[in-house]
């Protein structure tokens, strides 16, 4: 399957910047949902998207059960519902990966994970559910070829709420950049119970990346 692109027209020239991590996200679309891709009648090939003045306009390469394959353009108004404003709001291009009924795969890149928490919010006001599947990060050492991928799809929201949090704010940098209280505290939780859910968040990771 082909990726799909989505951008804004009418942007000014700027400078190219590096984005070492890819993400995938698991994004199940309102059933009042006006895009496109809630409800093709067709199998999805690939997407591609723009957003002008307002306007979303999409094209989508379907295949019937015959395997024919046919362009459908459609324009709609965009909305606070709409992900491809929900990314575009944080500077992100989606690549539709997949579509399963009302659920979308939706690969993109950020420079960093301070991003990712922007990135969840914004989505979830567009979408019925979200979730963070997978995380890859590219390194710039030169002796690993290949990326480091870790799959989060084992992780409730709850886990994963916290394992974003903490990387962000520093728990995990040494030196530690804050404590186990000041983040419990940002969650409303206690602290033994924020402990729990990062030894949980950590037993599991290291299970999925060292278990054969």
């Amino acid at each position: 399957m082909d990726q799909s692109e989505s951008g804004l027209t009418g942007s000014t020239a700027g400078t190219a910047t590096e984005r070492p991590l890819k993400i995938l996200f698991e994004i199940e679309l309102p059933d009042n949902c006006s895009c496109p891709l809630s409800d093709p009648d067709a199998d999805i090939e690939s997407v591609h998207n723009q957003i002008d003045d307002g306007i979303c306009h999409a094209e989508m390469t379907v295949s019937d059960e015959t395997g024919t394959a046919r362009v459908l353009h459609s324009t709609n108004q965009v909305g606070d519902g709409c992900l491809c404003l929900a990314f575009s709001e944080v500077g992100c291009v989606p690549r539709t990966r997949r579509v399963d009924g009302d659920t979308l795969f939706i690969e993109t890149y950020v420079s960093d994970r301070s991003v990712i928490s922007e990135l969840v919010e914004q989505l979830q006001s567009a979408a019925e559910r979200v979730r963070l599947r997978r995380l890859t990060s590219r390194q710039d050492d030169e002796t690993e070829s290949e990326p480091a991928t870790v799959d989060l799809s084992c992780l409730t929201t709850k886990q994963r709420e916290a394992a974003i949090l903490a990387v962000d704010e520093g728990y995990y940098r040494q030196p530690r950049q804050t404590t186990l209280d000041e983040l419990a505290s940002t969650l409303d939780i206690s602290k033994s119970a924020l402990s729990q859910r990062l030894n949980a968040v950590e037993s599991k990771l290291a299970t999925a990346a060292f278990d054969p």
